[in-house]
């Protein structure tokens, strides 16, 4: 994510250098009284955290007054605005990607859609979330799965099929039922009963 918001470096710098500005006792008690809302700040280690400052910066955009004097050199530029605009608008996609691998019975088909779709759109995540990727750590084992789910097992490839021999389930014969348990508790007290 570093590397997707390193362009951006600087926009991100301007709106981040505002809202500490909008923290200020000063301002923070000017913003009070147009808004309930309060500046956010991003952290470096939490890139929803500058999605989550960008929201803000929307939302309080509108509630900026254009002759504070305070805040003029700290408002980003129409041009800068826009950029931030586009940049808003493709973290929110990641962000919806983001809380869909969250969902619980999601399996690695749909994580490979769903990292696809995202690739698509924003080839740049490519280094990080591709199917061949340097952080995936067995792309062969992978691409067995997806394929597999996928319902394409017929085209897995030599080596796929001898990475997924280890994971084969092998049925376990059914025990035979000695005469006990094949009869139910009820009938076991009856048949107790008449002995």
């Amino acid at each position: 994510m570093r590397e997707y918001l390193a362009p951006h470096k600087n926009t991100l710098a301007e709106v981040q250098a505002l809202m500490r500005k909008l923290r200020t006792l000063k301002q923070a008690a000017k913003l009070r009284k147009k808004t309930a809302l309060q500046p956010v700040l991003r952290q470096d280690t939490r890139w929803s955290s500058t999605f989550t400052m960008l929201a803000r910066y929307f939302r309080l955009y509108e509630h900026h007054s254009p002759d504070d004097e305070d805040l003029e050199d700290l408002i980003p530029s129409r041009t800068t605005h826009r950029s931030l605009c586009k940049l808003f608008d493709e973290l929110h996609d990641v962000k919806s990607i983001s809380k869909k691998l969250q969902n619980d019975g999601l399996t690695l088909l749909d994580d490979r859609d769903l990292h696809g779709g995202l690739l698509e759109v924003h080839p740049s995540f490519g280094n990080y979330q591709a199917p061949n990727a340097p952080i995936v750590h067995s792309p062969k084992f992978e691409s067995a799965v997806v394929k597999m789910l996928g319902g394409k097992a017929t085209r897995l490839t030599t080596a796929e099929k001898a990475l997924r021999k280890h994971f084969r389930r092998v049925a376990a014969a059914a025990a035979p039922l000695d005469d006990e348990q094949s009869t139910s508790f009820a009938e076991r007290i009856l048949k107790r009963r008449k002995v």
